[in-house]
């Protein structure tokens, strides 16, 4: 894979799960490498840095793989957290597949550092689930830490799974709590709706008057999501859009500086580098801003330094497939779909930003990415008012089952004669779609290259300019 300049991967490997920490104006990302070599067993931590989420430097191994009969001969996810004697502690998974076979036991450990830098493991801390009660001892992962300001106690948010209930939907957020940072008492269910098999990575954080409870559905969709409520014993609400971005972003954490708040997720890639492989374990990092509407409900939108690494953009010029000049300014084409394209300038990285209004007869307002009109092949994000969604998808779809594109959309709100605007990033086989700093979604195209792009309208529409911007 090319290197990026945006979205960050570390040289012959991939980054999985990523555990922020901020403090005095720098964004720590410890994340869990993995080498997707089959000779290196494990996951060791590794860490960047960065101020802006553009430009990062890389610290190295923070936390090493444990040996073969060690628990953390793969080091999972967890959570940094300071106390108040200035000593930096992570907890997190330890994981070993060798280790009482077949039942794959997980274990919560403990590591301290005075520098952010040099980390010194605490075995004698590590506990695994009860051999018996209310858990299954197999999903004992993924420690979140807090105070609790309420209880003047240290609080730990751990991925379970209940002994009881629906077999695939005894995904539980469980509860412990430390007065020493040390010994740990499980409490009881933090959230467990009975509706996925695990929820992954937990984090927390306040933002106003509502609290936000963060994991990522190992289930059906395979997602990150979010519930919220105004206590931290509930009732945890399910808003109409609880996802940050659709199936292509996941184990996403988010971290603030106190005025800003982001969401730090991993893009998938895909078995065989083709667009019909199965989507794996890691890619590279995404990061989302955060910010809360006036419900207290939670939208996306491109991190402004993101957007400003570009350079100013170009207006681009279309043509039909018969290389005919068109005017976009305004489109009626109910009976068929109208195409337009326009070649873009052959880089890594650019950004390509879509203002449009749609009228009562648009079904599929769209830009096309690397598309040939000559082949007609490439890819597509979508807006569909009709079914108020944003989709992304292969065009045309060709056979029906050559891309896995399952739950590449996400639910939108748009009207009819306001103006939409559609920003999308495209580096190397990576693409962004930003709809009215609301609505994010994240993808992959690997088998068609081009340096055309295009729209795409079925219905009516008016498109008031489409540009492309390089990155500085």
């Amino acid at each position: 894979m090319a290197n990026t300049k945006l979205f960050y991967k570390p040289a012959h490997a991939i980054i999985a799960d990523c555990i922020p920490y901020y403090e005095n104006g720098v964004y720590h990302i410890f994340y869990l490498l993995d080498y997707r070599l089959k000779e290196e067993v494990g996951t060791p931590w590794f860490k960047i840095t960065t101020k802006d989420f553009v430009t990062f430097k890389d610290h190295g191994e923070m936390l090493k793989r444990g040996h073969k009969e060690e628990y953390d001969q793969y080091v999972f996810t967890g959570s940094v957290f300071k106390t108040p004697d200035g000593l930096y502690h992570i907890w997190y998974t330890g994981h070993n597949i060798d280790m009482d076979p077949g039942n794959y036991v997980q274990a919560v450990m403990h590591a301290v550092s005075r520098d952010l830098e040099n980390w010194t493991k605490i075995p004698e801390d590590t506990f695994i689930a009860p051999s018996s009660g209310e858990y299954e001892h197999r999903d004992w992962r993924d420690p979140y830490v807090f105070f609790n300001e309420q209880t003047k106690e240290y609080n730990m948010l751990l991925t379970t799974r209940m002994s009881n209930g629906p077999k695939l939907r005894r995904g539980a957020t469980t509860l412990l709590v430390s007065k020493d940072f040390k010994k740990w008492e499980i409490k009881r269910p933090f959230y467990a709706p009975e509706l996925y098999y695990a929820h992954e990575c937990p984090d927390l954080f306040k933002m106003g008057e509502w609290y936000y409870h963060v994991f990522s559905e190992f289930s059906r969709y395979h997602v990150t999501r979010y519930v919220m409520a105004k206590s931290l014993t509930g009732p945890w609400l399910k808003p109409r859009n609880d996802k940050f971005d659709g199936r292509a972003y996941y184990a996403a954490k988010t971290v603030s500086d106190g005025q800003r708040r982001f969401i730090l997720g991993w893009n998938p890639t895909k078995e065989g580098n083709v667009d019909n492989g199965l989507w794996q374990w890691g890619g590279n990092l995404v990061v989302h801003e955060l910010f809360q509407n006036k419900d207290g409900t939670l939208r996306v939108k491109m991190v402004d330094e993101i957007d400003n690494a570009f350079a100013k953009g170009q207006a681009l010029k279309f043509v039909t497939r018969d290389k005919k000049p068109v005017d976009l300014s305004h489109i009626e084409s109910l009976t068929k779909v109208f195409t337009a394209y326009s070649e873009v300038d052959n880089t890594n990285t650019y950004q390509l930003e879509f203002k449009f209004r749609y009228h009562s007869k648009a079904a599929r307002i769209g830009l096309l990415l690397n598309t040939s009109p000559e082949d007609d092949t490439g890819y597509g994000f979508f807006v569909e008012p009709h079914h108020q969604r944003l989709v992304f998808e292969l065009f045309p779809v060709f056979p029906q089952y050559s891309y896995l594109s399952v739950y590449l959309e996400r639910p939108i709100s748009v009207k009819e004669g306001t103006l939409n605007t559609l920003k999308v990033i495209v580096e190397d086989n990576m693409a962004i779609a930003y709809l009215n700093d609301e609505v994010a979604l994240s993808t992959r195209m690997y088998n068609f290259k081009s340096n055309k792009v295009g729209v795409l309208v079925h219905g009516e529409a008016s498109v008031e300019n489409i540009t492309f911007k390089k990155i500085k």
